[in-house]
């Protein structure tokens, strides 16, 4: 249970349906329409019990289908499919990986058959990807994970080696995927517009805007796997030893992302009717306006119960949509130098303005167009807090950092923090011989504050998001725990709010049947509060009855522990876990 600012999954849905259908199946075909007419339900229900109780039935369904015909690719790739599904309706690792194996043998069997499928080598790498994620993530050796699937990697290495295995393998079908899709664009391209046509022939009306609608979605498509390959080329370069390989498959996960961007901007492969330059500039002045949250003062306002004020109308459209399309290329564009940033930090124990920067922009540009997008909001407050959170580490580590450590940085410093956050005033400058270490710690709370209006813009959108209001626990403690005169004029204020947004994050989750939050974040959620109410004076008895709760909810001294043993992130603290082991042996 690490907690630290940071950390997403894309994924192609197509199903394949056949032509025939009953209200009571018997045959192959009926299997499948019946699974593929359950599939629909739960897509509509898209998360929660119902949603995972119609994609568990659909399951069955293509389960009796592949049994009457087991060498159908179609059966097997929708079965696979909807087994891939299911990974997010759990929060047990044992539970996920035997999904994701499941699923894997599924696509598998199905490309035996059907080895040029498209669908069925995109959703192979998108399950092998995520396999890679969830071992890193869990330790397989422990007793509570699964022997079986452990016994069977066990030849293949750690689970990081496992896990550059698989991620170079699903790297790989993403290049078939994406030659074979780049083919069938070329070739629908060519079909729209021949090059022997006279002109004189036009087409009706309804067939170009049909014409039309299936470019864009190949287009989609093409861009889809682009970003799923870099997004798998990020991870592997993260986990590589050598800088050398690492920078490389960085370099490569960039490049894929530049080929997407020019389908992306390709005219002909859209519909027309593209926003103005100054419908952009009015919404980007409207937005910044909108956020002006903290940028007057150094004083931090109290928190205040979330409630949205903004609701986003969402496209009704059976076209894809080319700037939804164009923004996901700039948040894994914002990924991948968010994890080459980070990369960089621990390869050299500096921090990269250049990549942190890079990053930011990329996540501007989407906030340009989408000022209420919530992941790109969330997105920039993870990559603000972290880059605060590192500067603040080696700040407190080395009394004066020198120019190689960090690159100088003054008030007249080009970055742009976007149309999210209006730049927040700095810390008023001691005399100093020193100017660059006298800016410091202004521009680590510019950087803390303008992450906490990225988080305050997403929960003005999602108020009962429990993740952002975490979070917004977690910056709020960071920012009381720096040492610089104005955070500590401002500390009451911070702890506070701390309080109040983990409570609120409390409320929004100790439902056992939380959508998206499992007894780890809950647990994290109490913990955190608990370590914010001990820095408060006077609450000591607050202290010890969220000790309880999070007894009661399943804290063990076990957990604690295990967190003293690890690393337990920038947030909870170790005398802090240690306090609260004391108190858990002394029986709470």
């Amino acid at each position: 249970m690490r907690k630290s600012f940071g950390a997403n999954k894309n994924r192609q849905d197509k199903k394949k349906v056949p032509k025939e259908s009953s209200s009571d199946p018997q045959t192959w075909e009926q299997y499948m329409e019946e699974g593929v007419l359950l599939e629909e339900k739960g897509e509509r229900y898209a998360t929660g019990d119902k949603a995972k109780r119609f994609y568990e039935k659909a399951g069955d369904m293509y389960n009796k289908a592949c049994k009457l015909n087991p060498e159908d690719s179609d059966c097997l790739y929708n079965f696979g499919r909807v087994l891939y599904i299911l990974v997010d309706f759990t929060h047990s690792a044992c539970q996920k990986l035997s999904l994701l194996n499941a699923s894997i043998e599924r696509f598998r069997t199905a490309l035996m058959y059907d080895p040029d499928n498209a669908d069925t080598l995109f959703n192979l790498g998108q399950a092998l990807t995520t396999h890679a994620e969830v071992i890193q993530d869990h330790n397989e050796d422990d007793e509570h994970h699964d022997h079986e699937h452990m016994k069977e990697d066990d030849d293949q290495g750690s689970p990081v080696e496992r896990a550059a295995l698989e991620l170079q393998e699903a790297i790989t079908l993403f290049e078939n995927c994406y030659s074979i899709q780049q083919r069938e664009l070329y070739a629908s391209v060519q079909e729209a517009f021949p090059k022997n046509s006279s002109g004189k022939e036009e087409k009706p009306a309804e067939s170009a805007v049909q014409e039309l609608k299936e470019l864009s979605s190949a287009a989609g498509a093409l861009i889809d796997t682009l970003i799923s390959s870099s997004q798998a080329l990020t991870s592997l370069a993260y986990l590589v030893k050598t800088v050398e390989r690492s920078q490389e498959y960085y370099r490569q996960a960039a490049g894929k992302l530049d080929i997407a961007l020019g389908v992306g901007n390709d005219k002909l492969l859209w519909p027309a009717g593209v926003e103005s330059s100054s419908s952009s500039k009015d919404k980007r002045k409207e937005a910044t306006l909108e956020l002006l949250l903290e940028s007057e003062s150094d004083e931090v306002l109290p928190a205040t119960k979330p409630v949205s004020s903004f609701r986003e109308a969402e496209p009704q459209s059976d076209t894809i949509n080319q700037k939804e399309k164009i923004s996901d290329i700039h948040l894994q564009y914002s990924a991948v130098y968010s994890s080459q940033a980070e990369r960089y930090y621990d390869d050299m124990g500096k921090i990269s303005e250049e990549f942190h920067e890079k990053a930011l922009s990329h996540l501007d540009t989407v906030l340009s167009h989408r000022p209420r997008q919530v992941m790109a909001l969330c997105d920039k407050g993870d990559l603000l807090g972290g880059w605060a959170q590192g500067l603040a580490e080696l700040e407190k580590n080395s009394a004066t950092l020198s120019d190689g450590e960090l690159d100088r940085w003054d008030s007249t410093s080009t970055i742009s923090f976007g149309t999210s956050d209006a730049v927040a005033a700095a810390e008023p400058t001691e005399a100093s011989a020193d100017g660059a270490k006298s800016s410091r710690p202004a521009r680590i709370w510019q950087l803390f504050a303008s992450a906490t209006r990225a988080f305050l813009s997403a929960l003005d959108v999602e108020p009962q998001n429990t993740s952002i209001l975490e979070k917004l626990g977690d910056i709020h403690w960071s920012r009381s725990r720096l040492s610089s005169s104005v955070a500590l004029k401002n500390r009451p204020t911070l702890l506070n709010n701390a309080s109040v947004y983990y409570r609120y994050a409390w409320d929004s989750c100790k439902e056992a049947t939380g959508d998206g939050v499992d007894l780890e974040q809950r647990l994290e959620v109490l913990l955190s509060w608990a370590q914010v109410l001990r820095a408060m004076p006077g609450r000591d008895e607050d202290v010890q009855r969220v000790l309880r709760q999070w007894k009661r909810s399943g804290g063990t001294k076990e957990m604690l522990k295990e967190l003293l043993e690890d690393d337990s992130g920038d947030i909870l603290q170790e005398d802090f876990i240690e306090f609260a082991l004391k108190q858990a042996l002394q029986g709470l």
